[in-house]
């Protein structure tokens, strides 16, 4: 499915339920690990959940990020990617920033000791890894769940599954969200920028970030199952079905955004909302299941390329991790302006 009003309509409607995952081990402990695996932290999450359960799972993760302030967490992002950026030669975004600030930042305020940091980044890397289903047992991601139940001081159950989703959304779709605005919007010396040269200020980083989320959005696919016969776009679906939504797709239908194929930061607002076109993209979802971190995503990321964006690629080519849904680049050096 790739009409933006189609994704849309699907998204927001509550007869299209996520597929359902097995169920994890309910006391919690899958694999002999403190805290539970990954077959239980899918069965535990908001993401995979349908109905009464999503909602009452998704209002704890609400509630955990409603005391955060996305300024001060923008802030300190872009503090750390400046002094990281500082040190001479090429530094690596994906490799030294783009995960490790986000998630860093974020689970320090979500009860990891800052000493602790660093492990925490460790372990959610690897369950973001593993977090989807259909993936074979991997034994690390288990340890990893285990690991961050210990970082966190033995939470309840339902404060851990709700944090670990946190972290893991904060993880990979907003380290693609980071490499992606920059690998279009820098440009090695005798290169033209796509667009005029970009201010740095926060306002137009959000335009740039909300531009990238529709142009090249980090997370190109959702399914949805039809939880009764329905019909979308006028086509009728039956019940059970499948449907894959387009998100990337979505984002440049022609119907919705002029020229859908340029990347141009100007149909977005200082506010990141849309200046023109009269549409929003779908790159954080739509209706009642839309990302509750998106707020303090953007900020996160604003942080990292906000310090990055007086910098320059020190290769044109961009190579990205191998995914089916995923576009993270999985290099992207930088290095001083000459």
């Amino acid at each position: 499915m790739v009409r933006h009003a189609d994704v849309r309509d699907v998204l927001a409607d509550p007869l299209f339920q996520v597929p359902a995952v097995p169920p994890g081990d309910e006391d919690g402990h899958e694999g002999g690990h403190e805290g539970g695996g990954m077959a239980w932290l899918r069965g535990a999450v908001s993401r995979f959940s349908n109905g009464a359960e999503h909602a009452r799972r998704r209002s704890r993760a609400v509630a955990l990020l409603a005391p955060l302030d996305p300024a001060e967490l923008g802030g300190q992002a872009r503090a750390e990617a400046e002094e990281a950026l500082a040190r001479p030669g090429r530094v690596d975004v994906m490799a030294l920033l783009a995960r490790r600030v986000p998630v860093g930042v974020l689970a320090v305020r979500l009860g990891v000791p800052a000493v602790r940091r660093e492990e925490a980044v460790a372990a959610v890397t690897a369950i973001a890894a593993a977090y989807h289903p259909g993936g074979e047992r991997n034994a690390a991601a288990d340890a990893a769940v285990a690991s961050l139940a210990r970082l966190l001081g033995g939470p309840d159950r339902e404060r851990l599954a709700a944090v670990a989703g946190l972290l893991v959304q904060a993880c990979d779709a907003t380290a693609g969200l980071i490499g992606n605005t920059l690998a279009a919007v820098l440009r090695p010396p005798g290169e033209a920028a796509p667009f005029k040269e970009p201010a740095v200020e926060a306002p137009a980083v959000e335009a740039l970030l909300a531009e990238t989320m529709r142009h090249d959005p980090p997370v190109r696919l959702t399914r949805r199952v039809a939880a009764q016969d329905a019909t979308v776009g006028g086509v009728a679906v039956p019940s059970g079905a499948v449907l894959v939504l387009d998100l990337a797709a979505a984002n440049r239908d022609p119907a919705v955004f002029r020229d859908p194929d340029r990347f141009d930061p100007g149909r977005f607002g200082a506010d990141g909302l849309p200046a023109r076109d009269g549409a929003g993209h779908l790159g954080f979802g739509s209706g009642p299941r839309a990302c509750p971190g998106e707020r303090i995503a953007l900020a996160l990321a604003a942080g990292v390329v906000s310090a990055a964006l007086g910098r320059t690629p020190a290769e044109t080519a961009v190579t990205y991790e191998p995914s089916p849904n995923l576009r993270v680049p999985a290099r992207l050096e930088l290095e001083e302006c000459p």
